[in-house]
This record gives structure tokens, C-alpha cells and sequence, in this order.
């Protein structure tokens, strides 16, 4: 995807717009004139593209989306030394002047901005198929909902836009409610799934993709209601949501037969097995890309900044050691959970000789203050030099929906079915059975923290199921200072838009 020559320059303004290494611009800049674009079937494609193309960008889901939601968790640790920023973060004491928070808030209304010229100028091509037409625009809506799924998630009640904006005045919206920002989520999401098939494109989203979205919205939805999480008071029932997560994900678990649970857990990190089974939705790169966005570094930030090899005898050039892993997942591991033992680096070589010839053991412990087991799972093979990898970053699972449709079921045939194929994938045993309905749900998130670990699902799970306190507060000894469940947005976009104060 990221090959394709971008074609279209996008309208921008103030939180609509900025370039992948400058800063948002208080000026409009690089308007569209609609006279001349939106013409052909060639035309719309590159318009998708460029939409596409905002995913991978180091301030989105090749890095800043992972800062975000994995050092708040027990997952990993800032490394002393590192970004302040970061550390606080980790420390869950985050401030309106944060600076991870800008890319955060900033590169999802870039995508939305991008997603919405498709979906306002698409519709009039003509010399297009309707369904080439159908195509594109589900893409489109499946790109917007999944930027403001990520807003709401991550900030709460966030200005809603529709329209591309054109003009300056137009960026200083109000906040939209929670409510009207998941309805339109909901609207947008199974609007695409009625127009788009399921043929698989790397890096983009198909119509099982855009279910598996869904599922996961209306999970959100369901448990964060039976919690009583902080903002979704809204929610009129939760056995609803659950019933509509159960529904959306059956049509992913059982509906389809494009994808399904890849039985070898690192084949589905492997770089060269892009397109296997399990791959829904990811945020793709290549390691020959000009520009970071088009590659990725993400995998230096778990690596030690070593050179060493790995078990397999792959050269490593070293990495950023900018995550430590915690004890607080890998202590949690069952002794016999492949995810532990294939995805988690505990073990190193020394580089040894030039014909490939392992050095030295070095083993690393959770408790060393630096170099500690890392995750596996962000690792490019065939990356020798440099800092550019192909490792991609997973936006949605076979496995992630799999467990969504688990725990909308509950403790119910389906259900355990569900989460014991993870398991016994895993290496491990059943669930045991004759769990209450919490008790069961309670499980399957505590099978997504193992599942899903270091790929920005954690915070979301604690959120929405009111687990902040009770388990980074009081399991883990975290000290949360402000809101947990929301960021506050940043203040440069406040102090640009006062209605985001109010």
C-alpha cells in the first residue's frame, strides 16, 4: 500500500491537517481544488490510498498509537533516561502538555479529513461500476469510524466532523457527546459492511474487517455499561450490546471463510506471512520506504540496544530499549503458554562470528533494571541494517474477534468453545468450567491481556471494563495521578479552539 505515488494533496486545517514531519499548522494550507480531482476511477483510488497512508505514520500506529496505550498498562515500563513525556505517561501522571498526546488527538482528524473527501466526493464519479464505488466508499466509512473509535476511546467527547473542512472557521467545533460520536461509529461501520466483499488487499480493510470492528465497538459499549465505567452512562442496556458484539463477531467466527486462527503463533508476526489467516486489518509497512510511516521502527523500541543475535540465528543491529517489559504480564504467564516462550525474547546470543556462528548466551531478567525480555512479536527477519523493519501493526485480530465473540457469549457452550481454541493454541488447558457470567468475562479479558499483549489492547480493556485502579492502582502498585479512563486533550488544540475547554 505504501508504494502506491500519493496523487492527491488533502484540504487542512488546524486539527485537519499537517504533513508526516511537521507540526500542525494554524493556516489552512494545500487546499483541494474539486474542479480538477475526484474525476476518474483513478482518481478515487488514490484519494482511498492517501487515506490509507496517514495509518502507518510514526505519529499513529507505527509508534505514538503503542506509546500511548501500552506504558500506561503492566505491560511495559519507560527506560530511565528516556522521554519525560514517556515516563510520566507510564507513571499515568499525564498533563494537557504532553507531548505524546498531540499525535494522538491530531493524526486521527488527519485520517478523518481524508476519509470524508472520499466519502463526500467519490459518489459523483462517473464511469465507475457502483460496486468499485461501493468499495471505496465502505473503505472510507470503515476509516472514519476507526479513527473516532480511537478518539472516543482515548479522550472521550471529541468535536465530530463529517464534512471536509475547507475553511478555518469550521475547525473549531464544539465537543460532540459520547453518544452521537459511537453512533456514528455504528452507523458508518455497518454501512461499509453492506458495501464491500471480502477479497483481501494488504493493508486494507475488507468487509470482514469492518464486522470485526463493529464487534468490538458494541463490546466496548456492553462492557463498559456493566461496569458503569466512567462516560457511558448513555448505554441504555448492556445485554443489548453484548447481544449485538455476539452477533457482529459470529458473522467473523463462523460467517466467513477468508480468515481464521493461525495455528502457529509466529507465523502470524512473521513478515513475509503478511497475508495469512489471522490478518484482519493491520497497518502495513515496508522496509524499503523513504520515510518513517512508510517503514517502521517500532520494533527498536522493545529491542536492547544490543548487537546480538536472536535463538534463531538472526543478526540483530540493536534497538532503542525504549520499553521494559513489566513483570506485571510476564510473571503472569503460565510456565507452558507458547506466547510466553515463542513471543517473549528472554534468551540472546552474543554476535559471534562473521559466518553467522552464535556467540555466548546472555539471558535477560524481568528484574534487570535495563536489559529485560522483550516482545517477539514486532521483529522483521530479514532486517539486518539501519532502522527501517516491515514489521506491521496489528489493528484488528482473528484472534483479537474471536475473544470479543467469547465474552459477548458468556459462559456458554459457544463461549468456552471460543476461548479454549486460544488456549489450546497457547499450550494451555480449558477454561475451568461452571464460571458465573463475571467470573467467565473476567477470564477472557484476563486471556486478551495475554493474547493481545504489546499491541495497544490493554488500556482499552481496563478502561471499559473499570479495571483502572483496581488493577494498575492496586495489583500493581501504579500511582494514578488525573483521569484514567480519558486523556485530556492537548492543550496547543485547546488553546486553538476554546470549545474544547468547555
Amino acid at each position: 500500500m505504501n508504494k502506491f505515488k500519493y496523487t492527491i494533496i488533502a484540504l487542512a486545517a488546524t486539527t485537519m491537517a499537517l504533513s508526516c514531519k511537521k507540526q500542525l499548522e494554524e493556516k489552512p494550507y494545500g487546499f483541494l481544488s474539486t474542479t480538477n480531482f475526484y474525476k476518474t476511477e483513478s482518481d478515487a483510488n488514490s484519494a482511498l490510498i492517501y487515506a490509507y497512508s496517514i495509518l502507518p505514520d510514526l505519529g499513529y500506529y507505527s509508534r505514538n498509537f503503542i506509546v500511548l496505550t501500552e506504558l500506561p498498562t503492566e505491560d511495559v515500563a519507560a527506560a530511565s533516561g528516556k522521554s519525560a513525556d514517556e515516563m510520566l505517561l507510564d507513571q499515568l501522571t499525564v498533563t494537557p502538555t504532553n507531548g505524546v498526546l498531540a499525535p494522538a488527538y491530531q493524526f486521527p482528524y488527519v485520517g478523518i479529513n481524508r476519509a470524508n473527501l472520499v466519502i463526500k466526493y467519490v459518489p459523483a464519479i462517473t464511469g465507475m461500476t457502483d460496486a468499485a464505488k461501493n468499495e471505496i466508499l465502505g473503505e472510507a466509512y470503515t476509516l472514519r469510524a476507526l479513527h473516532y473509535f480511537n478518539l472516543v476511546r482515548l479522550f472521550g467527547a471529541v468535536p465530530l466532523h463529517t464534512d471536509p473542512v475547507d475553511d478555518i472557521s469550521q475547525t473549531n467545533l464544539p465537543k460532540s457527546s459520547m453518544k452521537d460520536i459511537y453512533d456514528l461509529i455504528i452507523a458508518d461501520l455497518t454501512k461499509a459492511a453492506g458495501m464491500m466483499d471480502q477479497t483481501v488487499r494488504l493493508g486494507r480493510v475488507n468487509q470482514v474487517g469492518a464486522e470485526g470492528i463493529l464487534a468490538k465497538v458494541y463490546l466496548t459499549l456492553a462492557s463498559a455499561k456493566a461496569s458503569s465505567s466512567p462516560g457511558y452512562d448513555f448505554v441504555s442496556n448492556a445485554d443489548d450490546m453484548y447481544n449485538n458484539a455476539k452477533t457482529w463477531a459470529a458473522k467473523v467466527v463462523t460467517g466467513q471463510s477468508v480468515y481464521s486462527l493461525d495455528p502457529d503463533l509466529m507465523a502470524i508476526y512473521d513478515v513475509n506471512k503478511k497475508l495469512g489467516p489471522e490478518h484482519l486489518f493491520d497497518a502495513s509497512v515496508d522496509r524499503s520506504g523513504a520515510d518513517e510511516g512508510q517503514y517502521s521502527k517500532l520494533p527498536l523500541f522493545f529491542m536492547p540496544n544490543l548487537n546480538f543475535r536472536l535463538p534463531n540465528g538472526t543478526y540483530v543491529p540493536g534497538g532503542f530499549n525504549e520499553f521494559l517489559t513489566e513483570s506485571g504480564i510476564y510473571d503472569s504467564f503460565d510456565a507452558n503458554d507458547k506466547r510466553k516462550s515463542q513471543l517473549i525474547i528472554s534468551t540472546i546470543y552474543d554476535v559471534g562470528d562473521a559466518g553467522g556462528n552464535k556467540g555466548p548466551t546472555q539471558n535477560l531478567s524481568i528484574t534487570d533494571s535495563y536489559y529485560r525480555p522483550f516482545s517477539n512479536k514486532f521483529n522483521d527477519s530479514g532486517w539486518q541494517t539501519g532502522q527501517q523493519t516491515s514489521a506491521n501493526t496489528p489493528i484488528i485480530r482473528f484472534s483479537d474477534v474471536l475473544l470479543i465473540y467469547a465474552e459477548a457469549c458468556g459462559p456458554t457452550a459457544e463461549g468456552y468453545a471460543a476461548v479454549n481454541r486460544i488456549r489450546t493454541r497457547a499450550g494451555l488447558g480449558n477454561l475451568p468450567p461452571g464460571l458465573s457470567v463475571a467470573q467467565f468475562r473476567d477470564a477472557v479479558i484476563q486471556e486478551r491481556k495475554w493474547e493481545l499483549c504489546f499491541e495497544g489492547n490493554r488500556l482499552f480493556d481496563l478502561r471499559r471494563s473499570h479495571k483502572m485502579e483496581s488493577v494498575l492502582k492496586d495489583t500493581y502498585g501504579k500511582t494514578i495521578t488525573g483521569d484514567p479512563y480519558y486523556f485530556p486533550i492537548p492543550q496547543a488544540e485547546v488553546n486553538k479552539n476554546p470549545n474544547l475547554g468547555k
